[in-house]
């Protein structure tokens, strides 16, 4: 079997934990089946492992960076469950070997909500993951386009190494395009409303784990 050119750059954290000194490495496989995997260790003993399974082997630049996402945010996942101390390891990361099926995933519970079109990645400095998406977006919405960091800025950044946001959901249209941040990334939800009892900040806000929406409508928010 040919080996893949194209390899994501994998992760490692070092995180403490109950007194403990734990490593936390992310990183993607190609063999036996095409995966990401997150490694918990204590002293070089593993304790843990993770896997989301992908569907096909990296094959291009843009696929490799989307997996250099998905890497990113798997691994700030894991390191937040291990940071919170009041949390059952054991069960926690056990229950996050469900990370390998793509209807667990925050993307895929956004997209079950009733009424939901579309839903686009961002990063946490507001720019859309993929280059399809990039210009599907841009010509959906042109004038919000211009301003996706601002959007982004409405999530207040949280202190660390790597950027994580304060989690939330901004209506910038009515019943037509929602803001959230996950934490680790962000993303665009376009509805078309097909249920006049859902409330979609509450539904996005379920889907993201969030606990408050932090604004409606876009009156603070310049798209000229």
């Amino acid at each position: 079997m040919k080996t893949s050119k194209y390899i994501p750059a994998g992760r490692t954290s070092e995180v403490q934990r109950r007194g403990l000194s734990l490593q936390v490495q992310t990183e993607y496989a190609e063999r036996p089946a095409p995966r990401i995997t997150t490694t918990i260790l204590n002293a070089g003993q593993v304790l843990h492992k993770i896997e989301r399974n992908l569907d096909k082997s990296i094959e291009s630049l843009e696929e490799q960076a989307r997996a250099e996402w998905s890497i990113k945010r798997q691994h700030a996942e894991i390191l937040e469950i291990i940071e919170d101390s009041s949390r059952n390891l054991g069960v926690e990361i056990g229950g996050l070997t469900g990370i390998s099926s793509r209807s667990l995933t925050i993307y895929d519970h956004l997209h079950s909500i009733s009424g939901v079109q579309r839903v686009y990645r961002l990063d946490n400095e507001g720019n859309l993951i993929g280059g399809k998406n990039s210009e599907s977006f841009r010509q959906a919405f042109g004038a919000v386009f211009k301003n996706l960091r601002e959007l982004v800025d409405v999530f207040l950044r949280l202190p660390g190494v790597d950027i994580k946001r304060e989690k939330g959901v901004f209506e910038v249209e009515r019943d037509r395009l929602y803001v959230a941040s996950a934490g680790t990334e962000c993303y665009f939800i376009v509805v078309k409303r097909t249920n006049e009892s859902i409330s979609y900040e509450q539904a996005i806000k379920r889907a993201i784990g969030g606990k408050t929406a932090i604004g409606q409508g876009a009156s603070d928010l310049s798209f000229d």
